[in-house]
């Protein structure tokens, strides 16, 4: 099993894990939320709904396989 290093508390974690054992940081893997939200709003322009699906299910793919070794590691620090 390969496991990745929380950049925060340099504590591993498994990949796949949701969360840091040691600082519980969030774990996101995959295309950031806001570039969906963008190949939504790109998608919904088209006058056809069949080729606006179309284009989306195409985006999402591409996406996946452009961000699949993606790991960001987001922690709210509270002051």
């Amino acid at each position: 099993m390969k496991h990745l290093t929380c950049p925060h508390c340099y504590a591993e974690v498994p990949h796949g894990a949701r969360v840091c054992r040691g600082c519980h940081a969030e774990v996101e893997y995959g295309p950031p939320g806001w570039l969906i939200v963008v190949l939504l709003i790109f998608s919904i322009s088209f006058r056809s709904w069949v080729v606006g699906i179309g284009v989306f299910i195409i985006g999402l793919v591409l996406l996946a396989y452009i961000f699949k070794d993606r790991v960001v590691f987001k922690r709210g620090y509270k002051y």
